[in-house]
């Protein structure tokens, strides 16, 4: 028989949730790469660097203004489950939820003004920018975030594997029937849309299955604060850290597109859309392991706590090293596989971006463990100045070496991250 989960260490609990998000993400990643390459060959260099760019600008906005709230319904969540407090549990998430609500609403606001500056410096159509911002409505109103939170809070990680399989089957099944129309870059939006609007539904279902009870009138947030001290700060300070890194990755392909034009955004975009793919695995590593250092945060292991911090730190290394390798080798035959003849010249690219993939990936080892033992503003500080260097980067050698410039500034955003993210746990550990 398997052993216990209380036999189990903490390390190997976080491998075993890996698997369940596994299961999902490799059948995701196949299809992924089915429908990118559907959409690339469809739409042509140019209309899919309008497609990119709209991709970039509401993806970007709903990184940018959500909250990371799964995070801290795990963080404080697990003390209220271990004690039984079912109301204080589920005050959490109505707050989480709450949060996530207000979030969407501001960035309805904030995405009309991107989208408006979008449509002015690219010359969309009327029926193109009206596309555009419907699909950034809907990214953005998509929340979900802590409905993930309460299936890792339960160890439901199976659960969170089929809801996340629901995005790319529902895009795959919506860029063939786009392709079967001739659909035009409005036809894959609406097949992107569509596969955001399924998986947050799935998800809130498989969450209210779990901790039924979650919709409901949230608590004051006064006393949400008073039971779980600290929240107000966690919350932002973990979105901020978080959703900047991720908001700005999403953000570069807009700069591309403002700087050097559609066709090299499109070129950014298939581009990071590949080195993303290399991301994933170590994406699900930091969800896994997360709730396991809160766990052991919360029991004050420290044992437990640095056997988990060396073996993740062992094993994001060597998964970072081993992409680092294997992009150079194989990303010429993926261009040529999924954008064909017109994105060959966009290899030089993908291998910087797939270079500064494999430093991301060595820095899951080592951020979530700040993020899960309340070193939240650390990781903050962290990522502020990762940001700060990628813009910056950005405009200073894309002048010179167009989209190759931004690959560069990404290499150096990483490798600093990756630096300060490494100090700040070995302080930590002493």
């Amino acid at each position: 028989m398997p052993p216990s989960d209380t036999q189990r260490s903490s390390f190997g609990r976080a491998l075993g949730n890996v698997g369940w998000l596994l299961s999902s993400k490799g059948v995701g990643a196949v299809l992924s790469l089915v429908y990118l390459a559907l959409a690339t060959r469809t739409l042509g260099i140019r209309g899919f660097g309008e497609f990119a760019l709209i991709l970039g600008a509401a993806q970007g906005v709903a990184a940018l203004v959500g909250f990371e709230s799964w995070q801290g319904v795990v963080r404080f969540g697990i003390r209220h489950l271990h004690e039984g407090a079912r109301d204080k549990l589920l005050a959490l998430i109505r707050f989480s939820l709450l949060l996530d609500i207000v979030a969407a609403l501001i960035g309805c606001g904030v995405a009309v003004v991107a989208l408006a500056v979008m449509r002015a410096r690219f010359g969309w159509s009327a029926d193109l920018a009206r596309d555009a911002f419907l699909f950034a409505l809907v990214t953005v109103l998509s929340v979900r975030s802590t409905a993930i939170g309460v299936l890792r809070l339960h160890d439901r990680f199976a659960l969170g594997a089929v809801a996340d399989s629901v995005t790319p089957i529902a895009r795959f099944f919506g860029a063939l029937f786009a392709v079967w129309q001739h659909a035009t870059v409005s036809g894959f939006l609406i097949a992107w849309a569509l596969g955001e609007v399924l998986t947050a539904v799935t998800y809130w279902i498989s969450a209210a299955r779990v901790q039924p009870g979650i919709l409901g009138r949230p608590a004051s947030i006064a006393q949400v604060a008073a039971d779980n001290p600290g929240i107000i700060r966690f919350a932002w300070q973990t979105n901020l850290a978080t959703t900047l890194n991720a908001a700005s990755r999403q953000f570069a392909v807009v700069v591309v597109g403002f700087v050097a034009g559609p066709v090299a955004a499109g070129g950014y975009r298939l581009a990071y859309q590949l080195s993303l793919a290399l991301l994933r695995g170590s994406d699900l590593f930091a969800r896994a392991v997360f709730p396991e250092v809160a766990r052991a945060h919360a029991k004050k292991d420290s044992d437990d706590l640095a056997t988990l911090a060396r073996n993740s730190a062992r094993f994001t290394v060597s998964a970072g090293l081993i992409t680092c390798i294997a992009v150079p080798l194989l990303g010429s035959p993926a261009l040529h596989v999924i954008g064909g003849k017109d994105f060959g010249a966009v290899y030089p690219l993908l291998v910087l971006l797939g270079i500064a993939a494999s430093l991301d990936i060595m820095a899951v080892g080592f951020e979530p463990l700040l993020i899960g033992t309340g070193r939240a503003a650390t990781a903050l500080r962290i990522r502020l100045l990762s940001v700060a260097v990628l813009f910056g980067g950005m405009i200073a050698f894309m002048a010179k070496w167009g989209a190759v410039g931004a690959g560069i500034a990404n290499i150096m955003a990483s490798a600093l991250a990756l630096a300060l993210l490494v100090i700040s746990v070995r302080r930590l550990r002493t």
